[in-house]
This record gives C-alpha cells, structure tokens and sequence, in this order.
C-alpha cells in the first residue's frame, strides 16, 4: 500500500508538471542573488535556488536578466512569467503568486569613510538624503516613511552619487551592496553603518498561474530545504558575504 501511494503521488507529480506551462524568469542585476556571468549566463545565490527548483519540479524555464521596473512590470502582466528576488511587500501581495521565500536579505546604510553624522538608528538619517533606485522596496520602504529618498535607475549608481557627494547615505542590500562596492573599486572609501531590517526574498509569478503548480513548487523548495540542498547552495557564496 504504502508503494502504490508513493506511485501516486510522483506520477500525480509528474502529470502536474508535464501540464504546467513553460516559465518565463526575469530578473535583475542583483549580486551575488542574481546577475551574469562573464560569458552572459545568468548566474547567482537565487538564481541557483531557482534553477533547481524548476528542474526538480519538471518545469521548463528560461531566464532573462532587465532592468528592475521593466522584469516586475512584465510579471505582473504576462501569463507563466515571474519575477525574482523579489520582497514580499504588502503593497505586492495580490500582484503576484508567491513561492519561497528563497533567501534572506539584510537592508543597510552605506556612508562615506569620511562622513561624521552619528547613525544610532534609521530615524538619526531623517534629515538627510538617501539614495535609492526605482521600483526597489528598500527605496518604496523609506518613501512610504517620509524619507528623502533620490531615485537612481539602478543600483550601482549610487555607488557613484554616495562617492560623489550628491547622497549623503545608500539605501541598499547588504551582500549586493559590498559587491557593488567592490565593483565599483570603492571598498576603500565607503562603509556600511546600520543595518535597519531583514526581508525575505520570493519568486513572485503572475498572479493567473495555476494553484497547482504554485503548491508544487513551493512543496518542491521545502523538500529542497530539508534535505539541505539550499543550504549548500548558500555554501557556495558564503565567501562572498562580507
């Protein structure tokens, strides 16, 4: 009996995803969760997640790497697409179909080397001007609490306008924001000097995917967790984290 039930459920498995549609990822330039390789492969600590988790359910999937807004925008509107590493936000909830959460993802203030503001907590930088980039929820979090917050277009812009002068803190994820950094040759010169929340990080689908194949994949992820190969995924990038 307890054979003809695992029968059944792996061909009930199997049957689901010979159904589900092939999957369209975007995502954006987000080290070390997402970003390309030297030869253009989208490669990253979620984009490792991700990738299993869909050829451990079956699923056929390409994915693209785009500017942020352009990847959340295409989720939210096109059928069997999805959109990673995406926070999950109250203001997002019914945009998407949530699977994960995939990884965690720490916010921080970066300030220059030389800046002399105290930064006890997030309410000490209310005065002053953050950066941020368009559509990012570390950005729409500090907008939606009043914060002067100064869009860029993508991230590593910030790098830039913090170098610069023209900000006086970055708002950004700790681990991109050390690679960016170190990408931008600037390690020297700027410093993280609050770290002021922890969210967890999705893969968001369009909201008309099938249920079934959400409760797939997110069963699928938990399997993944609990027989450890997520954490050696995260192995993997451990030298990365500062």
């Amino acid at each position: 009996m307890k054979t003809l039930m695992l029968a059944l459920l792996c061909c009930g498995s199997s049957a689901l995803a010979a159904d589900a549609a092939h999957l369209t990822l975007l995502t954006e330039d987000y080290p070390p969760f997402n970003m390309a390789d030297s030869g253009g492969r989208v490669v990253g600590l979620s984009t490792d997640i991700v990738r299993q988790l869909l050829q451990r359910a079956g699923i056929s999937h390409d994915i693209e790497l785009l500017p942020w807004v352009r990847a959340f925008n295409r989720a939210v509107l096109e059928p069997h697409t999805c959109v990673y590493s995406t926070t999950r936000t109250e203001q997002r909830e019914h945009q998407f179909k949530w699977i994960g959460p995939v990884v965690e993802n720490p916010w921080v203030l970066y300030a220059r080397n030389d800046s002399k503001i105290p930064v006890p907590a997030l309410e000490a930088v209310r005065p002053y001007r953050l950066g941020g980039y368009s559509g990012d929820a570390i950005a729409q979090f500090l907008i939606g609490k009043n914060f002067e917050v100064d869009l860029a277009s993508a991230d590593v812009q910030n790098v830039r306008k913090l170098l610069a002068g023209r900000i006086d803190f970055w708002a950004t994820g700790k681990y991109s924001g050390a690679l960016l950094a170190e990408r931008e040759k600037a390690g020297a010169s700027i410093r993280p000097v609050l770290t002021f929340n922890t969210t967890l990080m999705y893969l968001a689908c369009n909201p008309r995917m099938d249920d079934r194949t959400v409760s797939l994949l997110n069963d699928t992820l938990e399997r993944m967790r609990r027989d450890g190969s997520v954490a050696r995924i995260q192995a993997r990038y451990q030298q990365l984290q500062p």
